[in-house]
C-alpha cells in the first residue's frame, strides 16, 4: 500500500510532501533533509583529546584493557586492543581514558562506582560498533545487547524518520533496534547512552515483524504504537496503571492504516513467533 494513497473518500491525515526534483520518493515519502555541516578533523589514535592520557596497542589483546598509572607528568597510560586504534573507535578511546583517570585515583566508594560505570559503557560503544559495521559484538554476559534497526528484511530507521515526520512533526527524539526476545512483545524501555551517559528513549520491535510476509504499513503501525508509549506516559488511577487509556486508543487510531494492522498483528504475527520458536524462516 501506498502510504500517501488515501483510501477511497477517505482524507489524509497530513500533507503530502512535494515530489523531489528527480521525480522518485522513498516508502513512506520522507525525504531526508541534506546537512552541509563539515566533517569533524579525525582524532589522533595516540592520546586522548585532552592530551592528557596516552594510548599504547596489543595485537594480543580482544576483550580486555589495562591501565598504567604515573607514565607522563603523573597521567595514565592505557593499553588497548589492535582494533581499537581505527577512526569509528575514538568516541570508545575516549571512555577509556577517562576510565584510566579514575582508575588511578583512591579507590573511594564513590569513585569505585564511577569506574565500574565508566567500564560498563565503554563495553557497550564497543559493541554498537561492531554492529554498526555489521560484525558480531563481543560476547559478554549481563551487557545491555547493541542496538540492531538494520533486519533481514526491513529497515527501522526509516520506518521511525517517516512516522517520525508525518505524526509527531518531526520532534520525537528516541532511537530503534529489532529486539532480541523471542517473544511476541514490542515495548519501550529507557537506556543510558554509553559515550554521552544521557538517557534516551528506546523502541524495541518484536522479530515476528521482520519477515517476507510483514508489509510495511504493519511495521509502521507498531512503531507508531510504540512512539505513542513515550508521548503519553502511563498513568495512575486509583493506584492501578493505565497504560492503553482513552486519549492513547483515540490518537492511535489516527494512524491511516490502524484496521489493517490490528488484522496482521492479530492474525499473522503469532503464526510468525511460533516459527522463530521452532527456527524456522520467515
Amino acid at each position: 500500500m501506498n502510504f500517501f494513497k488515501g483510501k477511497e473518500g477517505e482524507a489524509l491525515p497530513f500533507d503530502v510532501p512535494p515530489m523531489p526534483p528527480d521525480g522518485q520518493m522513498d516508502l513512506f515519502g520522507f525525504i531526508p533533509t541534506s546537512s552541509n555541516t563539515p566533517e569533524p578533523k579525525p582524532q589522533s589514535p595516540e592520546c586522548s583529546q585532552n592530551g592528557l592520557v596516552h594510548f599504547k596497542y596489543s595485537p594480543l589483546m580482544k576483550k580486555s584493557i589495562r591501565c598504567k598509572g604515573g607514565v607522563l607528568f603523573g597521567h595514565p597510560e592505557v593499553l588497548l586492543p589492535a582494533y581499537m586504534k581505527a577512526p569509528e573507535f575514538a568516541a570508545a578511546r575516549e571512555l577509556a581514558a577517562e576510565w584510566a583517570e579514575h582508575a588511578v585515583r583512591r579507590k573511594t566508594q564513590k569513585n569505585k562506582a564511577v569506574i565500574k560505570d565508566l567500564v560498563s559503557r565503554f563495553w557497550q560503544a564497543v559493541d554498537q560498533i561492531f554492529t554498526d559495521k555489521g560484525e558480531m559484538p563481543l560476547s559478554t554476559k549481563g551487557r545491555l545487547p547493541p542496538i540492531r534497526p538494520q533486519g533481514k528484511y526491513h529497515n527501522l530507521v526509516d520506518v521511525l524518520a517517516a512516522i517520525n515526520d508525518t505524526y509527531f512533526g518531526g520532534m520525537l527524539s528516541c532511537r530503534i533496534t529489532w529486539s532480541n526476545r523471542v517473544g511476541g512483545l514490542s515495548f519501550h524501555t529507557i537506556r543510558k547512552d554509553p559515550v554521552t551517559g544521557e538517557n534516551f528513549h528506546l523502541i524495541s520491535i518484536s522479530r515476528g515483524y521482520d519477515a517476507a510476509n510483514c508489509p510495511l504499513y504493519a511495521i509502521a503501525g507498531v512503531v507508531y504504537h510504540e512512539c505513542l508509549h513515550i508521548v503519553i506516559p502511563v498513568e495512575v488511577r486509583h493506584g492501578r496503571r493505565v497504560v492503553h487509556g482513552r486519549e492513547f486508543r483515540q490518537r492511535e487510531r489516527r494512524y491511516i492504516y490502524y484496521e489493517e494492522w490490528i488484522k496482521w498483528h492479530k492474525e499473522v504475527l503469532p503464526r510468525n513467533i511460533r516459527a522463530l520458536l521452532h527456527h524456522r524462516e520467515l
